[in-house]
């Protein structure tokens, strides 16, 4: 009975999507693996400072926001699958070569040189397989579609840090290899079983790219979300390079250790995102993402007072709550507010404003660590965006109709 069911659910999503879903975890597999351990890294076998490494992420920004706000509308145009492909080609790259640089003992700036070079031109996937799920899923699932892909990436994101914490023991460089391979495969597999989705392209669109931001100069409302977005980000942000620093210097965990909480947080993911989605699918979004904003905010403001490793795993525990509830939801949102055609525009700006608030998060908490002594100040501090957020969605809860309607 229980069989039927799960095989009844599979059925119901069209296959692509779940062949999504496979390369979206064998890539974040690799990027899970990396990512928790570029700051440890570059600060512990570097010697570079939180501030820098904090202008690395900042920068990195700059060119993921590029890159995704570019991807987004050309998939409006020339499909979503090509770039799909180019996007996982072009990483595999780029990781591989990185690696290579550290096994050559290059300094920071090559290195980080590199890894921006692949921000710039691999950071496509994003938008474009949000944009994807609009084509692939009816409206009324679309939050179930974009948890799917979010269990798929945690998945990958869960098992990864424990293979980075594995492999960060015998050289950094293994990790970045391993990255690069499982970049490749995920390619592939969207070559070989993806078909087309966006058959309405018009590769004759003589409209400037840049046309993606008159968007929100005209509209107000999607321009509150964006910001609100922007805001909660930037402390969500704070997960993967500040937290990791903090447990490494602070708490002195090891990077097994510190690969397990990662895990955790994962796993969570992976067993609870299908499940709430669909028990919380008859809720009002902006109420979600305003609870979602608030359990970002208990967390990181209590993080200062944890100093064990069973207290960080509650802390992420209320994290984990919030991610669950408020990530797909924000896509979501995205996609109801966006007109016919112009998904992948609408998709890519609201990749800008979370890459930015993920990637500038990192840039204000290494400033922050260098500058605050007192870590519960310092965690209260990072804290407060997500309280700013809780503000803007709820301006936009009691302008719900005008806000489903601002793309039309």
């Amino acid at each position: 009975m229980v069989m039927n069911r799960i095989l009844y659910y599979i059925r119901s999503f069209d296959r692509r999507l779940w062949v999504l879903m496979l390369g979206w975890f064998i890539s974040s597999l690799g990027f899970g693996a990396v990512v928790p351990f570029v700051s440890i890294y570059f600060h512990t076998e570097l010697g570079i400072s939180m501030s820098l490494i904090g202008s690395f992420f900042l920068l990195a920004a700059v060119f993921r926001s590029s890159s995704q706000i570019i991807g987004g509308e050309l998939s409006d145009r020339i499909g979503r699958r090509r770039l799909l492909i180019i996007s996982q080609v072009n990483r595999s790259l780029v990781f591989l070569g990185t690696g290579l640089a550290i096994a050559l003992n290059q300094s920071f700036w090559v290195i980080a040189g590199i890894l921006l070079f692949n921000y710039l031109l691999s950071s496509f996937f994003q938008p474009v397989a949000s944009a994807m799920v609009v084509d692939l899923v009816p409206k009324d699932k679309r939050v179930e579609g974009y948890s799917i892909l979010r269990t798929a990436g945690n998945a990958g994101w869960g098992t990864g840090p424990a293979i980075g914490g594995f492999l960060a023991a015998y050289g950094y460089e293994y990790l970045f290899y391993f990255c690069g391979v499982s970049a490749f495969i995920s390619g592939i597999l969207i070559w070989a079983y993806v078909k087309e989705t966006h058959h309405n392209a018009d590769n004759n669109n003589r409209e400037s790219i840049l046309a993606s931001f008159s968007v929100l100069r005209n509209n107000p409302t999607l321009s509150v979300f964006m910001i609100s977005a922007l805001l909660l980000f930037l402390t969500m942000g704070q997960l993967v390079s500040t937290l990791s620093v903090f447990m490494s210097k602070t708490l002195e965990f090891s990077s097994r250790n510190i690969g397990w909480v990662y895990t955790y947080n994962a796993l969570l993911v992976i067993l609870f995102q299908i499940p709430v989605s669909r028990m919380i699918r008859k809720i009002n979004m902006f109420k979600l993402m305003i609870f979602a904003s608030f359990l970002y905010f208990i967390a990181y403001a209590a993080m200062g007072w944890v100093n064990t490793f069973f207290m960080v795993l509650f802390m992420i525990t209320v994290i984990t709550a919030g991610e669950i509830i408020g990530v797909p939801t924000g896509n979501a949102i995205v996609s109801y507010m966006s007109p016919e055609g112009k998904h992948g525009r609408y998709q890519g700006i609201y990749s800008l404003a979370t890459t930015l608030g993920w990637s500038v998060g990192p840039f204000i908490g290494g400033i922050s660590m260098d500058l605050f002594d007192n870590t519960k100040m310092l965690w209260l501090f990072l804290a407060l965006f997500s309280f700013a957020a809780i503000w803007g969605f709820g301006w936009l809860k009691k302008n719900e109709l005008k806000s489903y309607n601002s793309g039309n």
